[in-house]
């Protein structure tokens, strides 16, 4: 009888967690697509336009990485360190959310619109302002607003749920230094800059154990 381990070989834990999150995703792209199709959308926010998707996208890493930048300060939480608007992650991250639903045409879209559509009904002061964005236009408290009416919605459960753990897991990716041309980074991710991961290693002091190394004789 084979070992159940046996299927696994090999699999690591980035590609488990990155392959389950895209399966993931699929599901809540045709659960959401369907929604926004039955549903009106307000004229604002029913085609958005690439700087929308970018400003609205910018604005949730914001929200679940804050930093210094322009869309942590006007959600009013922010930090000194760089946050997630500043990892140069997010055309990476638009482009995987539209790759991981090829069914779906420019899906980023339909989650750019949902975001948006629901911050007009959280404030719908957030009809104008400083970013093309309603979502982005929303404090801290606000956007989580947000999330809370899509988890009330049951098309848009599993969307709302997902949308914060992939935007985290791209936040500390190195997504926004790889170069995929030459296969290497160029530069520090942010998230191990914020992690103090001090980069890849053959082996690490803290993992000799716990007594000294027995010099040879």
């Amino acid at each position: 009888m084979s070992n159940p381990s046996d299927t696994v070989t090999g699999l690591s834990r980035r590609t488990f967690l990155g392959g389950l999150l895209m399966t993931s995703a699929a599901s809540a792209a045709m659960q959401a697509h369907a929604y926004v199709a039955t549903n009106a959308m307000s004229p604002l926010v029913a085609s958005p336009t690439t700087d929308v998707v970018e400003d609205t996208f910018n604005a949730l890493l914001a929200f679940v990485l804050p930093g210094r930048d322009a869309y942590s300060v006007a959600q009013g939480v922010s930090d000194s360190d760089p946050g997630g608007a500043e990892t140069g992650v997010v055309n990476v991250f638009i482009s995987t959310v539209d790759a991981s639903t090829p069914y779906v045409p420019a899906f980023s879209s339909t989650v750019a619109t949902l975001l948006n559509q629901f911050a007009m009904l959280v404030n719908p002061a957030a009809a104008s302002g400083p970013f093309v964005s309603p979502f982005a236009r929303l404090s801290f408290a606000e956007k989580a607003a947000v999330f809370q009416i899509m988890d009330g919605i049951e098309p848009l459960k599993l969307l709302g749920g997902l949308l914060p753990l992939f935007t985290a897991f791209f936040a500390f990716s190195e997504a926004g230094v790889y170069d995929p041309a030459t296969r290497t980074l160029s530069g520090p991710p942010l998230g191990w800059t914020l992690c103090r991961y001090s980069g890849v290693s053959d082996g690490r002091d803290e993992c000799l154990g716990y007594f000294p190394e027995v010099p040879h004789a």
